[in-house]
C-alpha cells in the first residue's frame, strides 16, 4: 500500500494488520483520482468518511489538496492514520476524528464546512448504511457547489440515480467493486426517463 502520485509519490504506508479493513485497492485508487483530476486541482478540501489507513485522503494531499478529513469508529484505524499522517509529514493539513461517519457527517454540516470530495467506503455489508449516508449528505449540504461524492461498494449494490439533491453521472466496475460517481443534480436530468430515485 503506498501513494501512488504527486508529492509523496511511492511512500509506502502502514497497514493494518489480519482482515478488520478492506482497503480499497492502488488499481482502483489510481482509477479513482484519475478520474477526478480536475476536480483535484481545484480541491481545497477532501473528507473520507471511513478512513481505514488513510491512504486515500493521503493520497489526496499528495496530489496538492490543503486540507482532508479523516473519520473512523474505529480506534485502530485512527491510530493507523495517524502513523501515516506523521509518516508523510501531513499533520498540519490533516483532521483526524475517531467517530462514524454519520457523525463526522453531523459535525461537518454543524461547522458549515463544505468539501470539494467526499469519499466513503464502507463494510460491504453495510448496505444500508451506504443509502443513508447519501440522503444525510444531500440534505445537509456538505458537497460543495461542483464538489463529488465517490462511493465504493460491492458490485451487487444498485446504487440511486438520484437521491434527493445528488445526481450518480458514471459508474464503473472493477472485479467485485463498484465505483458511483455523485454530484449536484443537474437540470438537464430532469427529462431523463430512468427512474430518478428507487
Amino acid at each position: 500500500m503506498r501513494i501512488i502520485a504527486g508529492e509523496k509519490r511511492g511512500k509506502k504506508l502502514v497497514p493494518i494488520a489480519g482482515d478488520g479493513i478492506r482497503p480499497t485497492a492502488d488499481k482502483i485508487k489510481g482509477a479513482i483520482f484519475n478520474s477526478l483530476q480536475n476536480e483535484i486541482r481545484a480541491a481545497t478540501i477532501f473528507a473520507d468518511l471511513f478512513s481505514g489507513t488513510g491512504a486515500m485522503g493521503l493520497e489526496a494531499l499528495s496530489r496538492g489538496v490543503p486540507l482532508a478529513y479523516f473519520f473512523d469508529v474505529s480506534s485502530e484505524s485512527i491510530q493507523t492514520t495517524k502513523k501515516n499522517i506523521s509518516l508523510l509529514g501531513y499533520e498540519n493539513r490533516a483532521r483526524v476524528f475517531n467517530q462514524s461517519a454519520r457523525s463526522g457527517v453531523e459535525m461537518l454540516a454543524v461547522n458549515k464546512v463544505q468539501c470539494d470530495i467526499i469519499f466513503m467506503d464502507p463494510p460491504y455489508c453495510q448496505v444500508d448504511e451506504i443509502f443513508q449516508l447519501l440522503e444525510m449528505i444531500s440534505e445537509k449540504e456538505i458537497l460543495s457547489e461542483n464538489g463529488k461524492l465517490v462511493i465504493e461498494t460491492e458490485k451487487s449494490v444498485i446504487m440511486p440515480l438520484v437521491k434527493n439533491k445528488l445526481t450518480c453521472y458514471k459508474s464503473k466496475k472493477y472485479g467485485i467493486t463498484t465505483i458511483s460517481y455523485y454530484s449536484r443534480e443537474n437540470y438537464e436530468l430532469e427529462n431523463c426517463s430512468l427512474p430518478r430515485e428507487f
